[in-house]
């Protein structure tokens, strides 16, 4: 699953994707639902995308649009410069997270379709960013296969933030730059999410 989520209590709710896959929708779909019947009163989301290398370009659309009640989520720029606007789109639990205060670890794995998330929710709703700087990749990739069992990967677009930045081979800067050391991972210690639970209580 790429998609799952645990009660932080105070009504804060933490929610891990690790992945854009082709079943993420529907898990977030499941697991916001699940979440908006624990509490009418939902005062914080941790959003945990470390180590989450991106996917589906829509699946972030959609995620952010939960966040974002409208107005654009991420800019696509082709080759020859031309601009398209990507906007929130409906969800399945009608924008259940729009208006609620929201932190996102980020760290050198979050690639791509992560990093749109990240930024969207940075730019549009001042959502704090915690951890590490994030990878990247500012391109939107489509694989050809030829049929004969060669690939190619193929960069179809460019994609910008929605104040038009592109973080290619820059990443995203955490607004809170905190480590994860093999230490903390020996002794079961989380100090990115520490803060981001910190910052919302």
């Amino acid at each position: 699953k790429s998609v799952s989520w645990e009660a932080k209590g105070d009504g804060i709710f933490y929610v891990r994707v690790s992945r854009f896959g082709k079943d993420t929708n529907d898990e977030w779909d499941s697991a916001a639902s699940e979440i908006k019947s624990q509490t009418s009163n939902i005062k914080g989301i941790v959003l945990d995308m470390r180590s989450n290398p991106g996917g589906y370009l829509s699946g972030a659309v959609y995620l952010s649009s939960e966040f974002l009640g409208k107005g654009t989520v991420v800019i696509q720029m082709d080759s020859s410069g031309g601009k398209n606007s990507l906007s929130v789109q409906s969800t399945a639990n009608n924008h259940a997270f729009a208006g609620v205060p929201v932190t996102v670890l980020i760290d050198g794995g979050s690639a791509s379709a992560s990093e749109i998330v990240a930024a969207a929710l940075q730019e549009r709703v001042g959502a704090k960013l915690i951890g590490e700087k994030s990878f990247g990749k500012g391109t939107v990739q489509d694989a050809v296969d030829f049929g004969d069992g060669s690939g190619l990967h193929l960069t179809v677009a460019k994609w910008l933030t929605p104040s038009g930045v592109w973080v290619h081979e820059k990443g995203l800067e955490p607004d809170f730059e905190v480590e994860l050391t093999e230490e903390d991972i020996d002794k079961d210690r989380d100090p990115q999410l520490d803060k981001a639970l910190e910052l919302l209580r």
